[in-house]
């Protein structure tokens, strides 16, 4: 009994100081079926939420396929606002007046966090940039996601443009349980579009921790973010715990912090640094 006690001590004791390593201005982490907060860290923190924003680009696409007004196998026209993509963006460098399928946009989108794929989807499923981004606050205000406001479908820094780690986190949950084949999307290692090559930059994929996604997120107003999943290994029903964090100082501490909180959410006693 004694050792017992002493072992609850010690699990009890990393779990309470676990916060304090955590580099992030706000996060949290939850369980993806039945919505229960696990952790949470400044949730309500108003934020640039970064590429995170391409999680509801593509719930809104999604939405548009669920619903047949869209076919993951159709094939678009390149518009020509993606030269609008800066050479310093993510992106899959789309060629304007080229055929490309939904599915490889979302493949982009997703796994590439490619902006001119943000846009070309924006462009097609909305009729343009504009009108797409009143479906997808259209779509967030659906949710629920009371602290939150886009202007563009890519995530780069706009006045208006913001989200909050728990509004994240309700748009995490309905991505998860209305369209689970995103994760056949975010849990790709690497794309490959025409002959260019890059992998996922959610680092967590492919550690012993059954990840498999979500996204990842960088700009110099938001910091380092990302939004990963794992599934939790004995559950039926997707059973997932899911991490959000928003302004880590580097790819590096953002990339901790999920590390900590997954094995937090899946019952993993953190290690001693």
């Amino acid at each position: 009994m004694k050792a017992a006690g002493l072992f609850l001590l010690f699990f009890l004791s990393h779990l309470e100081s676990f916060a304090q390593n955590i580099e992030a201005h706000s996060w949290i982490l939850f369980n993806s079926v039945s919505g229960e907060i696990l952790s949470e860290h400044q949730a309500d923190k108003v934020s640039s939420p970064a590429s995170l924003t391409k999680v509801l680009t593509a719930y809104v696409v999604l939405k548009e396929i669920k619903e047949q007004r869209l076919s993951p196998r159709s094939l678009i026209v390149v518009p020509s606002l993606v030269l609008q993509t800066r050479q310093e963006e993510s992106q899959m460098y789309l060629k304007p007046g080229n055929r490309v399928s939904i599915r490889d946009l979302l493949k982009g989108l997703i796994v590439m966090s490619a902006n001119d794929a943000a846009l070309a989807l924006a462009d097609y499923v909305g009729g343009s940039p504009k009108n797409f981004v009143q479906m997808m606050n259209r779509a967030a205000k659906e949710i629920g996601m009371k602290q939150s406001s886009f202007v563009n479908p890519t995530g780069l820094f706009a006045p208006g443009h913001y989200s909050t780690a728990k509004d994240l986190m309700l748009l995490a949950k309905a991505i998860s349980q209305q369209y689970p084949e995103y994760f056949e999307y975010s849990s790709l290692p690497e794309m490959t579009y025409n002959s260019f090559r890059k992998k996922n930059t959610n680092e967590l994929l492919g550690r012993s921790l059954a990840v498999d996604g979500m996204k990842t997120g960088h700009i110099k107003a938001a910091g380092w973010c990302v939004m990963v999943s794992a599934k939790k290994t004995f559950s039926a029903g997707g059973e997932r715990v899911i991490a959000i964090v928003l302004g880590s100082p580097s790819n590096e501490k953002r990339t901790q912090a999920g590390l900590q909180l997954i094995r937090k959410g899946l019952g993993i006693i953190p290690e001693l640094d």
